[in-house]
C-alpha cells in the first residue's frame, strides 16, 4: 500500500468531536486478520450492502474463540440511508436497546456528524454518526446480538444503514499517557468528559515495519507537552484489536480532547508539531 494521507470524519454530539485515520504503509498486527476484511468500494448489489454493514459469520466465529476476560468497546461509524437521515436507524436503535441494555452494556458517547467541515483539512463528511458502546466482555456483545428484542431491530437497520465501520478496541500498552482506560469506563461506568465548546481527535493507527510503533513512541513523547500546552487531554490510548466490520487494519486508536476547534488548528499547524 502507498503511504497515503489522512482521511479526517468529524462528528458531534453537543460538542465537535473529530475523528482522523491515518495510514501508514503497512501492518504490524501479531494476528493475521485479513480474512475478517470486507471489500472496499460501494455496494453495487443488496448481497454486497450486506457485507458492508452486518457481522459476517467469520467474524462471529473469531469473536467466540478469542481470549475473552475483559471489557472492550465496539466502536461504531455508520452512513444513514438515506444520507443523514437517521430515522430508519433510529427504529432499530430504539428496538435493539433492551437486548443490548440486557447484557449490562452501556454508552458512553455517541455523536451526529458535523457536514460543513473545510475540505482543505481533508475531512471525510460522509459519516453520519458515531457510537462507542463498553461491553463487558465479547461474548456479552454476541449475546446481545443474539437477543429477540435485538433481533427485532434488524430489518430497519438494514433498511436505514448505507455503511458501518465497525472495530473492537481493548486496552493494551499505551502509546500516550491517557487519563482513561476502557476498564475505568466499564468499572465506574461513566460517560466520555466534555464541554459543549470541546473538540475531541480521534485517531486509528497502522505501524510500519519492523519499528514503527516504537518511532510513533517517539513521536507521542514529543507532541505530548504541545496537546497539555493547547489545553489538551489523551482520554484514551487503546489497541485496534478485531475488524468486525471494516475495509482495512489498525493497529492502536486514540482519542484527545482539546478545549476549542482553534486550540486543535493551532497546534497542528504550529511550528513545533510540525517539527
Amino acid at each position: 500500500m502507498k503511504n497515503k494521507a489522512i482521511t479526517r470524519i468529524a462528528v458531534a454530539c453537543g460538542l465537535i468531536v473529530i475523528v482522523i485515520l491515518t495510514m501508514p504503509t503497512a501492518n504490524a498486527q501479531e494476528k493475521d486478520y485479513t480474512n475478517l476484511l470486507i471489500p472496499k468500494g460501494p455496494a453495487k448489489t443488496f448481497e454486497e450492502h450486506l457485507v458492508k454493514t452486518q457481522v459476517s459469520k467469520a467474524v462471529q466465529e473469531t469473536l467466540e474463540t478469542v481470549l475473552d476476560t475483559k471489557p472492550f468497546i465496539m466502536l461504531n461509524f455508520m452512513r444513514y440511508r438515506p444520507h443523514r437521515d437517521p430515522t430508519l436507524y433510529m427504529r432499530y436503535a430504539m428496538a435493539a436497546g433492551d437486548g443490548i441494555d440486557v447484557e449490562g452494556s452501556y454508552t458512553p458517547y455517541y455523536a451526529s456528524a458535523i457536514h460543513d467541515l473545510h475540505p482543505a483539512y481533508g475531512f471525510d463528511n460522509s459519516w453520519d454518526e458515531m457510537t462507542m458502546p463498553v461491553y463487558s466482555r465479547l461474548a456479552s456483545y454476541g449475546l446481545a446480538q443474539s437477543n429477540p428484542a435485538y433481533q427485532a431491530g434488524l430489518p430497519d437497520r438494514v433498511a436505514g444503514t448505507f455503511q458501518r465501520h465497525l472495530y473492537a478496541l481493548k486496552d493494551g500498552k499505551q502509546i500516550f499517557p491517557a487519563t482513561l482506560t476502557i476498564q475505568k469506563l466499564h468499572d465506574n461506568r461513566q460517560g466520555i468528559p466534555f464541554k459543549k465548546s470541546d473538540v475531541l481527535i480521534g485517531e486509528f493507527l497502522r505501524f510500519k515495519n519492523p519499528n514503527g510503533r516504537e518511532t510513533f513512541v517517539n513521536f507521542a513523547k514529543a507532541v505530548s507537552p504541545l496537546i497539555e500546552k493547547a489545553g489538551g487531554e489523551v482520554l484514551l490510548s487503546v489497541e485496534a484489536d478485531i475488524p468486525v466490520v471494516s475495509e482495512e487494519l489498525w493497529d492502536h486508536f486514540t482519542l484527545t480532547r482539546y478545549p476549542s476547534m482553534d486550540a486543535f488548528e493551532q497546534m497542528f499547524k504550529s511550528d513545533d508539531y510540525i517539527e
